[in-house]
């Protein structure tokens, strides 16, 4: 597990951690359609749209992933790689978290999505236990599932992301092969 904290750890940092989570256009743009979208999960089962669709993305997002390690020749992989001289992390490593991130959200959007599955039972007002709570467990309820959507289609509008930090690497390869 310590392992694994330090793979997440240079994964955010190479992201650009929450600087870079809130200072991103596609978070913004996420919030205002789940907004925009909120008939499919405000009242709605939206985790079935979400474990109907995710899944295949995050195929797809796994083969482009390992499309991305496999461009440029060893010579281009090894001017874009290497820590910076200031510490900052490298273009290779920029780009390999833009997708991290992008498999990160749709690998937390299908959990949401289970757990939201799992609990989902019909609140009443008359029963004994939840009588009293009623309006808070409504409100955590839909904050819930506002969540659950969002990261959702947070998820899904990083593929532009990962998309465009692909055409990013195409171009410096490009580049590189044109020089030669």
């Amino acid at each position: 597990m310590v392992q694994e904290a330090g793979v997440i750890s240079r994964y955010w940092k190479s992201y650009g951690g929450f600087k870079a989570l809130f200072t991103s256009g596609y978070f913004y743009v996420s919030i205002v359609i789940t907004i925009f979208l909120f008939p499919h999960w405000l009242n709605g089962e939206w985790w079935e749209i979400v474990l109907s669709i995710m899944p295949n993305v995050l195929g797809f997002s796994l083969g482009g992933y390992a499309m991305f390690l496999a461009i440029g020749d060893e010579k281009f992989r090894k001017i874009i790689s290497g820590p910076e001289d200031d510490g900052e992390p490298s273009p290779f490593m920029e780009v390999s978290s833009a997708f991290v991130h992008f498999i990160v959200l749709q690998i937390l959007a299908i959990f949401m999505a289970i757990f939201a599955d799992a609990y989902n039972f019909p609140l009443s007002k008359d029963c004994v236990l939840v009588k009293e709570y009623y309006e808070y467990i409504r409100g955590l309820s839909i904050a819930g599932a506002f969540l659950g959507y969002f990261v959702f289609i947070y998820a899904l509008s990083s593929a532009l992301s990962a998309t465009f930090a692909i055409l990013r690497v195409s171009s410096w390869y490009d580049h590189y092969s044109g020089r030669e």
